[in-house]
């Protein structure tokens, strides 16, 4: 796990995607969602995975490791955030399923 000031090497539009990776958006609902194109976000996604140390590895998956940096370095215990919850794909997530 990188420092406490892992943040601060990431630029501001990094930061931004890998907020939404941890909201669930894939690269092309994020590029969307920010109006840039899915080349941007592709070379924002491989930037940040970089930047956290995170190299390609058949026995791992970057994405869910740069998500988890991310949530443990904001506090998060993964629950959806509280108004942008509905506005996400994974809105819902983490509920219990009413039968």
């Amino acid at each position: 796990m990188p420092d406490s000031g892992w943040d601060d090497s990431l630029l501001p539009r990094e930061r931004e995607v890998l907020a939404l990776m941890a909201e669930g958006w894939s690269n092309t609902g994020i590029a969307d969602r920010m109006y840039v194109s899915l080349r941007a976000v592709e070379k924002h996604v491989t930037s940040v995975f970089a930047k956290l140390g995170l190299p390609a590895s058949a026995a791992s998956n970057r994405r869910v490791l740069a998500v988890l940096h991310y949530l443990a370095a904001n506090g998060r215990t993964g629950e959806p955030a509280g108004e942008r919850a509905g506005d996400r794909p994974g809105a819902g997530w983490g509920k219990p399923h009413s039968r």
